[in-house]
């Protein structure tokens, strides 16, 4: 029900805003700004990750892990007598 309400609420923001804001319609921007209204209000919360307590003297590290081996660009192969041909650095 949430996901359909807010799907519905999204298309009447952008039409109302659009209409409202571009063709000059005052009751289509009325429709956009309580649209926003409704998704604002209705929005998930983000999911929470982990919550600890922590003691006086203790402190938290954040770190970010880089990219699996399949996230990253490829990188190309040099290719054998490759530095003959033109444009090749």
């Amino acid at each position: 029900m949430g996901s359909v309400l807010h799907s519905l609420a999204h298309r009447l923001m952008r039409r109302g805003l659009r209409r409202g804001l571009v063709e000059g319609s005052v009751a289509w921007l009325a429709v956009g700004a309580a649209a926003w209204v409704v998704r604002y209000v209705t929005r998930p919360e983000p999911p929470l990750v982990a919550r600890e307590n922590l003691r006086l003297g203790e402190s938290v590290l954040v770190t970010h892990l880089p990219a699996s081996g399949r996230d990253r660009p490829r990188r190309r192969r040099r290719v054998a007598g490759a530095e003959d041909l033109p444009g090749a650095s």
